[in-house]
């Protein structure tokens, strides 16, 4: 496997963490029930810890160490999420979906179009999808899938940095099978569990990844 390769898949990895370093608004919604109400990024300099459980595809286990960081992306201004494994997840100011992968030295390594994340606010039950390109810089190659997520439900869940009140989003393309909790108490995703078959590009692999340590990790101290 050669080096871009290997580069593009630190990436994918990293990609599903790259709202780690958001802090989310919540409140009730109209019809009950808790909602996400926005994004808002954490200060630059912001540093949090996940560790990751790994087989095929997703390579060996690791622990890694995210970094918030002012950039620019084509000229524009754009929030980095720097990994410890070497590759940088830039997003959008505003609503924090990811909008490329480059590498420490700035080369782009892969962008989608249009920006993929989350549609917020996020409440039980919602459900959205668009159709994504994304370019592999490497090779100019562009692939094209559709994007599906659902909020699934609200509850508890369990990690290294506590228990924490979290919604769950199950998001699928065609060879992945995702699913990603996230703590309105936190703003970083808590827990994924990622799942990638044999149509997948980088081939058949899973990953278990969990928070550690993060300057916003609260857990729960009373229901909300």
């Amino acid at each position: 496997m050669g080096t871009s390769t290997s580069t593009l898949r630190a990436a994918a990895l990293g990609a599903a963490a790259a709202a780690l370093a958001a802090c989310v608004g919540s409140g009730g919604g109209a019809g009950g029930g808790p909602v996400m109400s926005h994004w808002t990024p954490a200060p630059p300099g912001t540093t949090w810890q996940v560790v990751q459980r790994n087989t095929g595809s997703y390579g060996q286990d690791a622990q890694v160490t995210w970094t918030r960081e002012d950039t620019r992306w084509k000229g524009a201004p754009a929030i980095g999420l720097k990994s410890s494994m070497g590759t940088v997840i830039m997003t959008e100011p505003v609503g924090g979906r990811w909008v490329s992968v480059v590498d420490t030295g700035g080369k782009p390594v892969l962008s989608y179009d249009p920006p993929i994340g989350w549609q917020f606010p996020l409440k039980v039950g919602k459900t959205w999808s668009q159709h994504e390109r994304m370019t592999l810089h490497a090779s100019s190659k562009v692939v094209e899938f559709d994007f599906a997520c659902k909020v699934e439900a609200f509850e508890k869940v369990t990690v290294r940095a506590g228990t924490f009140d979290a919604f769950r989003i199950h998001c699928k393309t065609p060879g992945t099978d995702d699913i990603y909790w996230i703590s309105p108490r936190v703003g970083p995703f808590v827990k994924t569990q990622l799942r990638r078959d044999a149509n997948s590009m980088f081939g058949a692999g899973t990953q278990e990844q969990e928070l550690v340590s993060a300057p916003a990790a609260r857990p729960n101290t009373a229901a909300m």
